[in-house]
């Protein structure tokens, strides 16, 4: 047989084999199975486990947002801590102290006892059976004639005025307190050490 006879026969039985005719002599092919039009759609991911904060409140999603409006308040209470209320009960002074964190004055022993105000500060006081607080604010001087001392609700510098002017006299024979203008330009209050009569 020629080349060109053996080229047309091999066409031939390609060609019936395309046509779903199995060659003369051949088992036919086994049949395939049609590929994949499309993808099968995936299924959503599975939620994640919700995560607990160690308080028993259920974080929320942080895309979304959503979550249990009461959960969220209860988080927040349990991490930012409640102010702790301090008995404001007292007899005398020495009785009330400085809360930093409230900002306010107490019976409770832990609390910061101030001492006594020169210039400026915080005391802590007394008060009808109650302790009070009183925010001694820094007086502006250019001498000694613009300081004055207050008494009330406890002795610290202020401003001298006409209704209250400038101390004079002699320390612990006429005067127990007085104020000077210090370098600092603020007045100072001085309690003198006098010896009991």
């Amino acid at each position: 047989m020629s080349e060109r006879a053996r080229r047309l026969l091999l066409t031939a039985a390609l060609a019936l084999a395309a046509c779903g005719d199995p060659a003369p002599g051949r088992p036919p092919a086994p049949p395939r199975s049609p590929a994949p039009t499309a993808r099968a759609a995936r299924s959503p991911a599975p939620a994640p486990p919700s995560q607990h904060d160690g308080v028993g409140t259920t974080r929320a999603a942080s895309a979304g947002g959503k979550g249990d409006p009461a959960a969220a308040r209860a988080g927040d209470d349990a991490a930012e801590p409640r102010e702790q209320a301090f008995p404001t009960a007292c007899a005398i002074d020495l009785d009330c102290g400085y809360d930093p964190a409230g900002e306010r004055c107490g019976a409770d022993p832990r609390l910061n006892r101030q001492p006594p105000v020169t210039d400026q500060g915080i005391v802590c006081y007394c008060d009808a059976g109650a302790c009070a607080l009183l925010r001694v604010l820094p007086v502006p001087c250019e001498g000694d004639h613009d300081c004055a001392v207050a008494r009330e609700p406890r002795p610290h510098p202020v401003r001298a005025t006409r209704e209250r002017p400038h101390e004079k006299g002699r320390p612990c024979r006429d005067l127990a307190m007085s104020t000077t203008c210090e370098r600092t330009n603020i007045c100072t209050l001085h309690r003198h050490a006098c010896p009991r009569r």
